[in-house]
C-alpha cells in the first residue's frame, strides 16, 4: 500500500490503518524503527497486526496466540514452535524482537530456499529475500501450478547438497528447515476448483483418516478437500510482499501430527534426491602463502648496540653486504661456537631493507630462535644470501570457512 504515509508504530499499533472496518487486521508495511525477521510467516503477522506491528517485546503467549489466530495452527504446534525458538535463541529473557531471529545458527540457518546465508563472520543473516533464489525455487514446480511436498523436497535436497562435506546443516536445523515448509504446505493448500480442473490432485488422506471420515459420512470432493500442494501464485505473493493473499483464510487447522507426517515424507524424498546429486566436494581450506624466512647470523666480530638499524643492501652479485660496524666490547664474537648473541636478518623476496625492532635485542632474538647456522663471511666481508641451513618459518594454515 504505497499510499500509506510514513509513520511510526511506537506502541506496537498502527495509527493509520487502525482496526476499523470489516478487516480487524489490515496490512501496513514496516515503518522506520520496526524490526523484522528472515521469516515471512512472522513478518506477515506483524504487518497485519497479529503481532505488535513494531516487532518488539514479543512474549511466548503473544506469539502462540498470533500463530493460532493468523494461520490456524493447533495449540500444541504453536507452543512447540514458539518455545523451541526461545530455546534455540538462548537469550535468557522472556521477550524477544523479530530481529533476534536473524541471529545465525539460532533459529536462522543456512540453505534457506529464499534468503541468502549469513556472510562470513557475520552474526546476523539478511532479513530480505533474494528474487533470483525465489525464481529458481518455483522453477522446480513439476506442473508450474503448485509446489507440493516432492517439489519442495527436491529443492531442499539440492540446496543442502550444495555445501562441501562437513558444512551442511546439522540435524536440528535440517529438521527445522523441513518443518518450516511442512507448515506452509499445510496452511496454504485451500481447495481450488480451478486448479483441480487443470489436473492438480487433491491432498492424499491416510487410510485411518478415510476410515473415520466414512464413519461420520464425510466424502472428499474438490470443494472441501485441500490441494496436494500450494498454488505458485499464492506462495509468490506471500513471499514477496509478506502479506496474506487477498481473500485467503485458513481453511483447516494445521496440526502437529500433520506437520510431522509431511516432514517424514519430505525427509524420505530428500534422501532419494540426494543420491541423484553429484558427489559432495571435500571441504576446502585456503592456505596462506608460505614464504621462507632465512635467519642469517651476523658474521663479523662486532655487533650493533641495541636499537641500531642494519640498513643492509643487496648488490649485483646476489650476496648480502653488511656495513662495517665499530667494535663494542660488551658483545662477544658471533663466530664463537659458544656465543649466544648475534644479529638476525629476515630476508623475503619483497624487500631488502631490514631492521631490528628497537624492543628486541640481539640476545633476545637468539633466545627465541633455535637452532641456527652461523655463516662465516668470505675474504671480502660478504655473506651468501641463503644460509646453508635456513630456518623455515611457516605460518599456520588459515581455514577459510564457507560464507554461507
Amino acid at each position: 500500500m504505497s499510499d500509506i504515509p510514513v509513520h511510526q508504530h511506537s506502541d506496537g499499533r498502527c495509527p493509520v490503518t487502525g482496526i476499523s472496518g470489516s478487516n480487524p487486521h489490515p496490512f501496513c508495511p514496516p515503518q522506520p524503527g520496526d524490526t523484522r525477521a528472515p521469516c515471512p510467516a512472522l513478518n506477515t503477522m506483524a504487518n497485519h497486526g497479529y503481532l505488535p506491528r513494531d516487532g518488539k517485546a514479543l512474549t511466548a503467549d503473544i506469539i502462540i496466540d498470533a500463530l493460532i489466530k493468523c494461520y490456524k495452527l493447533s495449540k500444541p504446534l504453536a507452543w512447540l514452535l514458539t518455545h523451541g525458538a526461545l530455546f534455540l535463541l538462548d537469550q535468557g529473557g522472556k521477550e524477544l524482537c523479530l530481529s533476534d531471529l536473524a541471529r545465525h545458527n539460532g533459529v536462522e540457518h543456512n540453505a534457506s530456499l529464499y534468503h541468502p546465508d549469513a556472510g562470513y563472520r557475520e552474526e546476523y543473516a539478511p532479513i530480505h529475500g533474494d528474487e533470483k533464489m525465489l525464481r529458481e525455487f518455483f522453477e522446480d514446480s513439476k506442473d508450474g501450478l503448485v509446489m507440493n511436498t516432492i517439489d519442495v523436497s527436491r529443492v531442499r535436497a539440492r540446496r543442502e547438497g550444495s555445501y562441501p562435506e562437513g558444512q551442511s546443516l546439522d540435524f536440528i536445523h535440517a529438521e527445522l528447515a523441513r518443518g518450516e515448509m511442512a507448515i506452509v504446505l499445510n496452511c496454504f493448500n485451500n481447495p481450488n476448483l480451478g486448479l483441480v480442473d487443470k489436473g492438480v490432485p487433491l491432498q492424499h488422506r491416510s487410510t485411518l483418516s478415510k476410515f473415520f471420515r466414512s464413519i461420520i459420512g464425510r466424502r472428499d470432493t474438490a470443494e472441501n478437500t485441500p490441494l496436494n500442494g500450494v498454488p505458485v501464485e499464492i506462495l509468490r505473493y506471500w513471499f514477496q510482499n509478506e502479506r496474506l493473499p487477498p481473500g485467503w483464510q485458513p481453511y483447516h487447522k494445521t496440526s502437529l501430527r500433520s506437520t510431522i507426517s509431511t516432514i517424514n515424507t519430505m525427509r524420505s524424498a530428500m534422501r532419494k534426491f540426494a543420491k541423484e546429486l553429484p558427489k559432495k566436494a571435500e571441504s576446502t581450506h585456503a592456505s596462506a602463502p608460505k614464504p621462507i624466512l632465512a635467519i642469517i647470523a651476523e658474521p663479523v666480530s662486532s655487533l650493533p648496540v641495541e636499537g641500531d638499524a642494519l640498513n643492509a643492501r643487496e648488490d649485483n652479485t646476489n650476496v648480502l653486504t653488511l656495513p662495517d660496524q665499530p667494535s663494542h666490547s660488551q658483545y662477544p664474537s658471533a663466530s664463537s661456537a659458544t656465543s649466544s648473541t648475534f644479529t638476525d636478518v629476515l630476508h623475503t623476496p619483497e624487500t631488502s631493507d631490514f631492521q631490528i625492532p628497537p624492543s628486541i635485542t640481539p640476545k633476545d632474538a637468539v633466545s627465541h630462535i633455535s637452532p641456527v647456522h652461523i655463516v662465516d663471511s668470505d675474504a671480502n666481508g660478504k655473506v651468501p644470501l641463503q644460509p646453508r641451513l635456513p630456518i623455515v618459518v611457516e605460518p599456520p594454515e588459515l581455514g577459510i570457512t564457507d560464507g554461507y
